[in-house]
């Protein structure tokens, strides 16, 4: 009789687990195959690789909810995505596991209106900007508006062609800092000030340039599939991306939610880990509610920031070690408003603004319905700490009180709805990760290998994708090189 690869596999680890067990006399519901830490796009798609694969997989995750950054907020308005929002053209494994576990996707994702501009109390429009004796840009900087500086100097001259560019050798020589790129660049001082402005952690030398490279390379690679598309001639990038992107029918919580279910028992919530301990013979994973796990792998798919709270024996070393302890995290303080009446039409300004203020993006959002009913008032890196200090009714307020002081339109236009901050969630410490100076090639070439039993996962881990596409990448790697291991 022909037995397959599968069914050893299967036995040999339920034979494995039993002696572990037996040698420690642990209860059999606290026996299994794989542990996963974490139950975001990466987790939840790593143990749905490995069940697949026949594994008993555990899912533990400490919030009281699945998703992690992908957090549709039903609390505020079910059209406000906290996180993850577009599901981008080129997202595969987002749309398959949407398509093979019922959930609607429907054409076109939110964009934003067009930005104008105000530095101080002067508000100018995008037209004037060029020749605006208030644009302190010089050459041709002054045809960009302030959003649009990173890209203007990073994305459009990445040096990397291939998707994978960033992960070989040759990418050392880009491992500097985002102030010593611009300067590089030629960038003005103000260009600088302003890029500065709006960076999620503050300060040019602080900031790696190897991850942004790596995104724009990506972004690149999808611009030139899209623009081949059939209409869109005369439609600008963000345009493009939005008919071409798709959202979740109800939010995007609605697909991480149906990932988890699907996982039936095998996701347990408000289980938040303290320790892991890696042996041969069986790792050991306990939560701060005192229950005790076993398995033969553990793969850990939440943020660097949360896993250094998480003791680790033996610990870590080297480059993992480094970008655990100091891997810094973005922060994006977010005000959301409801628009009572459309003040663009009152002043013929772009309804979307850049400031210099308090908040560096007042972005209004249009639905990919047509409404455009919704604001979000941001700040960042040093800023976003500021607001982040004062109670949430006191950002609404602040919030309103600048946006209707330089812009007149807006007054009794504007109703306070709620309000997120990534880095006061202990769980995750901030909105994305970013790479140290002269650490993102070491990092990056290092993060995705396994620690003896212990294997990673998460968006920070990616490979060739972004957002939510690499985390599922991730999830996806990191369960093969569990199958790998123990067949």
């Amino acid at each position: 009789m022909a037995v397959s690869r599968r069914t050893v596999l299967r036995t040999s680890l339920a034979a494995l687990s039993l002696g572990v067990s037996a040698t420690r006399g642990w209860a059999a519901a606290n026996r299994t195959d794989v542990i996963v830490i974490g139950a975001g796009f990466a987790g939840l798609n790593a143990a749905a690789q490995l069940r697949d694969q026949g594994l008993r997989v555990l899912v533990l995750e400490a919030a009281r909810r699945p998703g992690g950054r992908s957090h549709t907020a039903h609390h505020l308005d079910s059209r406000i995505e906290l996180g993850a929002s577009q599901i981008g053209p080129m997202y595969a494994r987002v749309r398959d596991v949407a398509t093979r576990l019922g959930v609607k996707l429907s054409p076109g994702a939110h964009i934003n209106a067009p930005y104008c501009y105000v530095l101080g109390e002067q508000i100018i429009g995008a037209k004037a900007w060029t020749a605006s004796p208030h644009n302190p840009l010089e050459g041709k900087e002054r045809e960009v508006g302030p959003q649009a500086l990173s890209a203007f100097y990073v994305e459009r001259r990445s040096p990397f062609e291939a998707l994978d560019d960033w992960l070989t050798p040759r990418a050392a020589e880009f491992d500097l800092s985002l102030g010593q790129w611009l300067q590089r660049q030629g960038a003005s001082p103000a260009a600088q000030r302003i890029i500065d402005h709006t960076l999620g952690n503050p300060g040019l030398d602080n900031v790696g340039l190897l991850r942004m490279l790596q995104e724009a390379t990506r972004s690149r690679a999808d611009v030139k599939a899209i623009a081949a598309m059939p209409n869109m001639e005369g439609k600008d990038v963000y345009e493009r991306f939005a008919i071409t992107s798709s959202h979740v029918v109800g939010g995007t919580s609605v697909l991480t939610d149906r990932m988890a279910a699907a996982l039936g028992d095998g996701v347990r919530l408000r289980h938040k880990v303290t320790s892991i301990d890696l042996d041969p013979t069986g790792c050991e994973v306990r939560c701060e509610d005192g229950s005790r796990h076993l398995a033969r792998r553990v793969i850990v798919a939440v943020p660097f920031a949360a896993l250094r709270n998480v003791t680790i024996t033996p610990s870590l070393n080297g480059a993992q070690s480094d970008a655990v302890r100091r891997m810094p995290y973005n922060n994006q303080s977010q005000v959301w408003l409801r628009i009572k009446a459309p003040y663009w039409d009152d002043d013929g300004l772009e309804a979307s603004m850049w400031t210099d203020g308090p908040f560096s993006l007042i972005r209004q959002q249009l639905e990919y319905d047509g409404k455009r009913e919704l604001m979000s008032v941001l700040s960042f890196g040093n800023k976003s700490k500021a607001v982040d200090a004062l109670s949430p009714a006191d950002r609404g307020r602040l919030a309103i009180d600048y946006i209707e002081k330089v812009r007149p339109s807006t007054r009794g236009k504007l109703e306070f709805i709620g309000v997120h901050s990534w880095a006061q969630d202990p769980l995750q410490g901030g909105c994305s990760h970013a790479f140290l100076p002269w650490r993102g090639a070491a990092w990056a070439n290092t993060l995705n290998k396994p620690h003896q039993q212990l294997y990673f996962a998460g968006e920070h881990t990616r490979r060739l994708e972004v957002g939510m596409e690499a985390a599922m990448e991730s999830g996806e790697r990191a369960a093969l090189e569990v199958l790998e291991s123990l067949g």
